[in-house]
């Protein structure tokens, strides 16, 4: 049996095993080999695609998240969505996805911001295994759990309101902030986490960042 990848020990050890879901299908996960690191498909290998932290982040099939990312990156000149592939999301939809040319990107759903710090500080001798296994195992980070307009975090809040999330369940706005809906607990309730995160995508443009400066600025809308 191959042996995880150190980080991957680690976050099992922090978190305990995913729970819920299903594994991926070993053809699925071949189909990856040579597009995403062999760390994370060792891993999914051996643990199903399911949540962590009581829903704060759970893994999931690539395969079913392609059309959500048809929508954010299509005809973008540097992150192409077939060279994307989604691996997890936090409970808000904020999707972790790698891609075969610039590494990690994250696509926050409810926001419509978009980063990957490999386009602006690249790091061509950084091992991707483990580039990626840093962001697996920082998956409890603060940064997942959404602030509400006035800044204050809502898992908690969320959790409490509604309970657990499900595997494949995010909280997703009743209404969309780009519609018009306020960022607020009482404007978020669990659904379907492809349906949601679909709407999102076509409910606002998504806008590039650099995070590897203090500032994080805005540095041009994504996609076509």
């Amino acid at each position: 049996m191959t042996e995880l990848f150190i980080t991957y020990q680690n976050a099992l050890k922090d978190f305990g095993e995913p729970l819920g879901g299903s594994r991926l299908a070993s053809a699925t996960l071949e189909a990856y080999r040579g597009r995403i690191p062999d760390s994370f498909l060792d891993f999914m290998r051996l643990y199903s695609a399911g949540k962590w932290l009581r829903g704060y982040f759970q893994f999931c099939n690539p395969e079913e998240y392609k059309s959500v990312l048809s929508l954010v990156l299509g005809g973008d000149q540097d992150l192409k969505p077939e060279r994307t592939h989604v691996l997890g999301f936090s409970a808000f939809g904020e999707l972790v996805a790698w891609n075969e040319d610039y590494k990690v990107v994250e696509i926050n759903m409810l926001y419509g911001r978009v980063s990957c710090p490999e386009l602006f500080s690249p790091e061509p001798d950084m091992d991707s295994n483990i580039t990626l296994g840093i962001v697996i195992g920082s998956v409890n980070a603060e940064s997942y759990d959404n602030p509400d307009e006035n800044g204050k975090p809502m898992f908690k809040r969320l959790l409490l309101a509604h309970g657990e999330l499900e595997v494949g369940q995010i909280y997703a706005p009743k209404l969309h902030p780009a519609l018009g809906g306020p960022i607020i607990v009482d404007n978020l309730r669990p659904a379907s986490a492809l349906p949601a995160m679909t709407i999102a995508a076509q409910a606002t443009p998504f806008t590039l960042y650099n995070t590897t400066i203090p500032n994080v600025p805005a540095i041009r809308e994504v996609g076509a």
